[in-house]
């Protein structure tokens, strides 16, 4: 009985933790992408290598792209770069912001320091929040910017209240996210457990050839699984999205304020969507570009693809486009003088 029993249990951490998570089209290579944070989740690894691989897949095509970070964990262009003690513009956000399957010196990020002639310091990074985009920018006030843009996503709403990021398998990347107190007071909670080790096991898949390793990340899989299903029940409504938005750009407002920043919140269409319309009764007098418009004129005009096709990522094209009208409205509203 005693067998059969621990036999039973192994065989439904195989099925639950293995056996029914499916496997990703993607490689990484080098240094790893991220580390654990007990107060964000995952923050950037600094001064490393990351290779990522994608095959193609469906109508997507094959490609792959180098991510260097320096001392901060920010993007960079090569190994060995350093942040300077000071910039012109810090750039918070997602992997749009990011730059997602792009080299360095294609992401609007960068495109925008070399049209402005600034020194830009690029802290998104992929799967962020506002929630998180915050927190980045408290950690770096130092950095004194004249100007922040933020990088925002209609799925910022969802995120900013979800224990749990996007990420590649069906169980939980854990962060940060904005939550009510005892009293109903929103307060950003810290993520549950290290989600970042769960995930990067999982990735390395060689979790067979140690016992102890297998049941223990097994577990952790288990435990991930759980947590997701939780949060994914649990889905906050329209109000609360709204309300822990408002909460997010106050904040980050009055950080930029203390820092003596401009604070400016792009936002960029995904599918050529516009804004949810929560953003129009949260945003208040905070400066933000819009750019669904430019996105839709350029789709008239017959321009570039500015989404990567299969993906939904902005591509080169749309990094240049976003980059351009950043450029344009920077210089026509003076905000780095």
């Amino acid at each position: 009985m005693l067998v059969s029993t621990i036999a039973s249990l192994l065989l439904g951490i195989e099925v639950a933790a293995y056996l029914t998570v499916p496997g990703i089209a993607m490689s990484s290579e080098g240094d790893a992408l991220v580390i654990f944070d007990p107060e964000v989740g995952a923050i950037p690894n600094p001064n490393a290598h990351n290779r990522r691989i994608y095959p193609a897949i469906k109508d997507r095509k094959a490609f792959a792209f180098d991510v260097y970070t320096n001392d901060r964990g920010a993007r960079v262009d090569g190994p060995g770069e350093r942040s300077p003690a000071r910039v012109d513009i810090v750039t918070l956000g997602d992997s749009f912001t990011w730059g997602y399957a792009l080299q360095n010196p294609e992401t609007y990020a960068s495109t925008i320091g070399r049209e402005l002639k600034a020194s830009v310091s690029n802290l998104a990074m992929a799967s962020y929040g506002t929630t998180q985009s915050l927190q980045i920018l408290r950690r770096n006030r130092d950095l004194a910017p004249r100007l922040i843009v933020y990088g925002m996503i209609a799925h910022h709403f969802e995120r900013n209240v979800m224990p749990c990021a996007p990420s590649y398998y069906p169980f939980c990347l854990d962060v940060s996210h904005v939550t009510p107190d005892e009293q109903g007071r929103l307060r950003i909670a810290p993520p549950w457990s290290n989600g970042v080790r769960r995930l990067q096991q999982q990735l390395a898949g060689d979790y067979y050839y140690n016992p102890v390793t297998w049941l223990t990340h097994g577990i952790d899989v288990i435990q991930g699984r759980i947590e997701y299903a939780r949060a994914t029940f649990d889905e906050a409504d329209e109000a609360t999205k709204d309300r822990a938005m408002a909460f997010l750009l106050r904040e980050m407002e009055r950080t930029a304020a203390e820092m003596g920043s401009q604070l400016l919140v792009v936002y960029l269409p995904t599918n050529y969507w516009g804004p949810p319309k929560g953003l129009a009764r949260v945003i208040g007098n905070i400066r933000l570009l819009d750019l669904t418009e430019s996105f839709a004129r350029n789709k008239e005009a017959g321009g570039p693809n500015p989404y990567i096709v299969g993906d939904g990522h902005p591509s080169a094209a749309g990094n240049a486009l976003i980059a351009s009208e950043i450029a344009k409205y920077v210089r026509r509203e003076g905000l780095l003088k």
